[in-house]
């Protein structure tokens, strides 16, 4: 029971269950052109406010979910999420595109593309479905978590890069006249802004005296901060939302590469950061519903779905992780949970606000919008899968 209870504090952000996830989706659709007609969105028209809704979504999500990934900040336990953001997302991305190359008639930059903004998993989504009480198993869940919170972060340069490639976008928006330098400093400069001022406020917290200030002052800072970094970024044309991230860990680890205390914020921040950003998921998930009812599930977007969950993944992560890194019932759940979310539905409205010829586009909003559904009910179904109890387990 005492290692339990133990267990439970270390995702204190994600202990809920996927059912909500999916009561949203539904919601969208009795909202939505499917339903009583109270939203109709069109992507093509309304691709501002898609934007700015899931740009405000990931912020929330990924400030928290740096909030929550509180291992150190070593190779040890970061071998295996830094290896499935990077090595398993760029397989995985490869293959993606070669299968909307044949199943779509897509170019290739299209197809490449398409592959990149369905790139990142979902760090909420991934972080509940798996995690359990059970303390064997929570490399899962942060590994996961991880992944999804690295490749939600940087993906959005990559894609105006790509977009940038194939002339859909301006030559101004790129700051030094050089692609590459660019998106370097995107990334870096974004890392390193969150990181300056999460590890400032950290600083600032250590300095409160908790029995005289009280829990407001703390809640005040922390959340300032990450919005603080991602106006910074903003200001120096880094990526906002790596800030975002980046601010939200150097908080969870006190400013420092190991945590210098148990609790680095107050169990009432944790909680409050939960409630934010299980709010904002279903923001997301109610947008993601209104969204279906104008997407066309034709038999190539279900067969381009299907192929990326029970092939495409599964394959990317064998290539990632390499030699076994992991025990093979691990690896199995790191398989078969691909779960896509905000930061899908983010550059795909990024992707519309962009002079792309229209058949394309109303191409890439189907293949996107169905792997994003196909992927969340397939993650729901691995979670229950995962959770069912083992023989011993009422031991």
């Amino acid at each position: 029971m005492r290692k339990q209870a133990n267990a439970r504090t270390e995702l204190p952000l994600t202990r809920w269950s996927t059912s909500p996830v999916i009561l949203g989706i539904g919601v969208g659709l009795l909202a939505g052109p499917l339903g009583l007609k109270l939203i109709e969105p069109q992507l093509a028209e309304d691709d501002a406010l898609v934007q700015s809704l899931s740009e405000a979504v990931l912020l929330i999500c990924l400030f928290c979910a740096g909030l929550r990934l509180r291992a150190p900040l070593e190779w040890a336990p970061w071998r295996a999420p830094l290896q499935l953001a990077s090595v398993t997302t760029v397989s995985a991305s490869l293959l993606s595109a070669a299968a909307a190359y044949l199943i779509f008639g897509m170019s290739l930059l299209q197809s490449l593309l398409l592959a990149i903004v369905l790139a990142p998993t979902d760090a909420a989504l991934a972080a509940d479905a798996h995690a359990s009480g059970d303390g064997e198993h929570e490399l899962v869940p942060f590994a996961l978590a991880g992944e999804g919170a690295v490749t939600s972060a940087v993906v959005a340069p990559v894609v105006v890069l790509v977009l940038t490639r194939m002339g859909a976008t301006s030559a101004g928006a790129v700051v030094f006249g050089s692609l590459t330098l660019t998106l370097f400093w995107s990334l870096a400069g974004g890392a390193l802004v969150g990181w300056l001022i999460g590890m400032a406020a950290s600083r600032w917290l250590a300095l409160i005296d908790r029995d005289r200030q009280g829990d407001l002052l703390e809640e005040m800072t922390v959340f300032a901060s990450g919005v603080l970094a991602y106006v910074c970024a903003l200001a120096l044309r880094s990526d906002a939302l790596l800030a975002a991230l980046a601010a939200g860990l150097a908080l969870s680890h006190g400013g420092r590469r190991r945590m210098t205390r148990k609790q680095p914020l107050g169990a009432r921040v944790l909680r409050f950061a939960g409630r934010a950003e299980r709010g904002a998921t279903l923001l997301a998930m109610v947008l993601l519903g209104t969204l279906l009812g104008t997407t066309d599930f034709t038999l190539h977007t279900v067969l381009f779905a299907v192929l990326l969950l029970i092939l495409v993944r599964p394959l990317a992560v064998r290539l990632g992780l390499g030699r076994p890194v992991v025990a093979p019932a691990q690896r199995r759940m790191l398989e078969l949970f691909a779960a896509r979310g905000p930061a899908a539905l983010y550059c795909l409205a990024l992707v519309a606000g962009h002079d792309l010829p229209a058949a394309f586009g109303r191409q890439l909003e189907n293949a996107v919008l169905v792997v994003i559904v196909v992927s969340i009910i397939s993650g729901a179904a691995s979670a229950l899968t995962a959770r069912k109890p083992s023989p011993g387990a009422a031991l």
